[in-house]
């Protein structure tokens, strides 16, 4: 009897078991199709958004053309109304002004002449040849400027006045004289 009833125990196990692995693999059948089906319907969005992507980069693309066609026909009318503009405003300077600027330019002319003249005299004075060669050896600007190492510059009674300073050593520096 207790062979018997151990064989009845382990059919019932063995049965259990049989159930148990039925219902196992219907639950990963379950599974499987809603894997499936989610990979279905992953597919099928991806291919609507790749459509929808496609449309949007299309439509977006005809507008960047228009917009473009449109910045380039303004910009050509701007750039035809400014030299039309240009122009006209030349013209009518040159007109209004051609008669008062040879008579402004005359006047102008005899000035600089006079002025380079008065020039030419004073380059030929000794001071202006000594300021001549001050400034072919670069000496003229740290001189009109006070600039040479050791020089520095003090305001006394409305004027500036520019003193050379010794250095640590006692040295005092200057510039080159012609």
């Amino acid at each position: 009897m207790t062979d018997e009833r151990e064989l009845d125990d382990g059919l019932a196990a063995f049965d259990q078991l049989g159930r148990e692995m039925a219902e196992t693999n219907r639950l990963l059948r379950a599974v499987r199709s809603d894997q499936a089906t989610r990979n279905q319907q992953e597919h099928t969005l991806s291919a609507e958004m790749q459509t929808a992507l496609k449309q949007a980069t299309g439509a977006s693309q005809k507008a960047l053309q228009a917009s473009q066609t449109e910045i380039r026909s303004n910009l050509l009318w701007t750039g035809l109304t400014s030299l039309l503009i240009a122009l006209t405003g030349c013209g009518a300077g040159y007109y209004l002004g051609h008669q008062s600027g040879w008579e402004q330019g005359q006047a102008e002319g005899y000035q600089k002449a006079r002025n380079q003249e008065a020039a030419a005299s004073w380059a030929n004075t000794p001071a202006g040849q000594r300021a001549y060669g001050l400034d072919r050896r670069g000496s003229l600007d740290l001189l009109s400027l006070c600039q040479g190492n050791g020089w520095t510059t003090e305001r006394q009674k409305g004027g500036t006045v520019c003193f050379p300073n010794a250095d640590a050593k006692g040295n005092v520096t200057g510039w080159y004289l012609p």
